[in-house]
């Protein structure tokens, strides 16, 4: 009989208050860890939002050199005739 009260009383003391002490720290880190989560994924929406009236290119396309007597498309050399 008294080893069951010592139990009880082992359990009420030490038992409940080092799950409860080590419930709040497993809350504890898990609430930092959302916490600097959400900052990081923060800054990073902040470093993507764009100010109104920017442009953003996502492709430019290369530069070709054209040589200034190949002109493409349907130009017509023509002179100007004088009456």
């Amino acid at each position: 009989m008294l080893k069951l009260i010592a139990l009880i009383l082992v359990f009420i003391y030490v038992v409940i208050p080092l799950l409860r002490f080590l419930m709040k720290a497993f809350v504890i880190t898990q609430v930092h860890k959302k916490m600097s989560e959400q900052d990081i994924r923060a800054k990073q929406a902040a470093s993507k939002a764009r100010k109104e009236g920017t442009i953003d290119v996502d492709y430019v396309p290369p530069k070709s050199k054209v040589k200034s007597d190949e002109v493409g498309g349907d130009y017509v050399l023509y002179e100007e005739i004088k009456d």
